[in-house]
């Protein structure tokens, strides 16, 4: 794992990026104390080493149920009052 702190991660953040594309944990350290991790997207909770530890420790308990999808319906946009008027205009001629 590596450690930066907040300055020289903003000043580098594509490398470091692409470091953790490839991989690699980024533990982000304000005045040298740790604040973040930059993990790669896509690996499930089962797949974090840490996690494991834990829950082999009974410290968690990893769900097991998939999440729901956070994606919300959309809904059909309300017709205005000035449309029902126009509709109301071209019947009557």
């Amino acid at each position: 794992m590596i450690e930066v702190g907040i300055r020289e991660l903003k000043n580098n953040l594509s490398a470091y990026l692409r470091r953790v594309t490839r991989g690699e944990h980024v533990r982000v350290t304000m005045r040298g104390r740790p604040v973040a991790e930059l993990l790669p997207t896509g690996r499930s909770r089962d797949e974090d080493p840490a996690l494991r530890r834990l829950e082999a420790e009974g410290k968690i308990t990893i769900s097991r149920v998939p999440r729901p999808s956070r994606s919300v319906p959309r809904r059909k946009a309300p017709r205005h009052a000035s449309r029902y008027v126009l509709e109301e205009r071209e019947a009557e001629r």
